[in-house]
């Protein structure tokens, strides 16, 4: 980061979470001290897929869904976050294809180009290495690195250890609330865009962002930080990044 003269603004971190139709219940204490749970949407949740970038200076880029549709249609995210995009597939998970889409997004907000260069920090996970995905962010002056071993995300990660943790806190309370405020309706995927744009703001803010950078070691710098027992569920799986040079 140094030797390029990367500036705050200029850092990102891209990652992805689940959020699913069924959140876990909150606890309910009711008279002589006993328990009982709140009722879910229905007893097993459909995945959606969000992703976002966030930058070392306290920023967020707006998030980008991914929806279980083959056939994605942009109401989808009609009450999500203005600005925010999304896809479909099969799955409801990040893919080749989604990944593209979102370096797209990603170029349009960070305005990246050759006289404005931008570090990307991500997981080498196999949606994340296409030759397309490298070569596009290539051609758009996105700098690429994966430094996060598999399975470390928990640690590693700025948006897993400052971000994600309180997104989900804060849309398992909204989806407990629409839950009670609407008995017997189920909860579907074209309700998350809303719930996650109502809750986006309090968890994105700059102080966790910028608390999520520090912990981890990338701003300010610090390769000491972790030990290396933080890496041992890494050498379980690894594997080589495709040559470029080869497309």
């Amino acid at each position: 980061m140094e030797k390029d003269h990367f500036d705050p603004q200029n850092i990102y971190n891209m990652d992805e979470t689940g959020i699913t139709t069924v959140q876990k219940p909150d606890r309910i204490v009711t008279k002589g001290n006993s328990s009982s749970w709140a009722l879910t949407s229905g007893e097993r949740g459909t995945l959606v897929t969000v992703a976002t970038a966030v930058n070392a200076l306290g920023n967020a880029i707006l998030p980008f869904f991914v929806f279980p549709r083959l056939r994605y249609q942009s109401h989808f995210v009609r009450d999500g976050p203005p600005g925010c995009v999304g896809s479909g597939n099969a799955s409801g998970w990040m893919e080749e294809d989604q990944y593209l889409e979102f370096l797209r997004h990603f170029q349009h907000y960070t305005r990246a180009s050759r006289s404005n260069n931008v570090l990307l920090l991500l997981e080498n996970h196999a949606s994340h290495i296409s030759i397309k995905a490298l070569n596009y962010s290539k051609d758009n002056s996105i700098i690429v690195l994966f430094p996060f071993p598999p399975h470390c995300s928990h640690k590693l990660q700025p948006l897993d250890r400052s971000v994600y943790g309180p997104l989900k806190k804060f849309v398992n309370t909204a989806s407990d609330a629409w839950m009670r405020s609407n008995p017997g309706q189920t909860m579907s995927i074209y309700h998350i865009p809303s719930i996650v744009a109502s809750k986006y703001p309090l968890a994105f803010t700059p102080r966790n962002i910028q608390a999520g950078f520090r912990v981890t070691g990338i701003l300010p710098y610090n390769r000491n930080i972790f030990d290396d027992s933080d890496f041992g569920p890494s050498f379980v799986i690894d594997r080589p990044l495709p040559n470029v040079g080869d497309a």
